[in-house]
């Protein structure tokens, strides 16, 4: 373990340092670099990624809202290791030690989901990406889950994808050790930062399943897309949650 964390630290020194000069890169050098990182990252907590469905779904030069449940802080890393894209995540994320600074500067989204009146500025903001051919990526159920169940979506923000005409395209996110479902990575209740990282530090046998799913388009209302992410994302979930292989 003592190994694991002088690789995280020496890890997170390096971002700090490519966080400086990142925002001032061209958009597909800056999206590589953040790639590289997020899966050295994975492979620092020794957690093993498998992609399931159409990988090229995610790299075909087109925009698509990606959809996705929301167990880890992690799981912003394991996205950018299957593809970079661009994140609405909370605004209590851009406070974080280290980890909030580091997302400011890799061009993070932040929402503050107690105003109204600020959902209109990020819809704004999620357009002008997906009309520019960019993959943006939301978290709907507005919170982290121990990855046993799905929550129900806020359908808001689909009306992003809407605007701009872009598809939707689900994603679900499992996690698993020695072949069986795992609550390891899970980022719940008071439990902070650190206290996840020490957790996950521990483990050397974690895998994530990353399921790239259907896409969704033609659809002209907000609630359907939402219903029918949902739908798909929680079998996914029903199905590696009760069959441990």
């Amino acid at each position: 373990m003592s190994m694991k964390v002088f690789l995280l630290i020496g890890h997170i020194l390096s971002a700090c340092i490519q966080c400086l000069v990142l925002p001032f890169l061209p958009y597909a050098l800056r999206s590589k670099l953040i790639q590289i990182w997020s899966r050295t990252l994975l492979s620092i907590f020794k957690i093993r990624l498998t992609i399931h469905g159409n990988h090229q779904l995610l790299n075909d030069r087109q925009s698509a809202l990606l959809v996705s449940n929301h167990i880890s802080w992690i799981d912003i890393h394991v996205i950018n290791t299957v593809s970079p894209v661009i994140f609405v995540a909370k605004s209590d994320v851009a406070k974080w030690p280290i980890f909030g600074w580091i997302a400011r500067r890799i061009g993070t989204i932040f929402i503050v989901r107690e105003k109204i009146s600020d959902i209109k500025r990020v819809l704004n903001l999620m357009a002008k990406y997906l009309t520019s051919q960019k993959i943006v990526c939301i978290f709907p159920e507005g919170t982290s889950t121990d990855g046993k169940t799905v929550l129900n979506f806020r359908s808001n923000l689909f009306q992003a994808a809407i605007n701009s005409k872009a598809r939707v395209i689900p994603i679900c996110i499992t996690y698993k050790e020695r072949g069986m479902y795992s609550d390891i990575t899970a980022f719940i209740g008071e439990m902070g930062l650190i206290d996840s990282i020490k957790k996950m530090l521990k483990s050397s046998q974690m895998e994530v399943h990353v399921h790239i799913l259907e896409p969704l388009s033609d659809i002209d209302s907000r609630q359907e897309l939402s219903d029918r992410a949902h739908q798909s994302i929680q079998s996914i979930v029903a199905a590696n949650t009760t069959i441990n292989t």
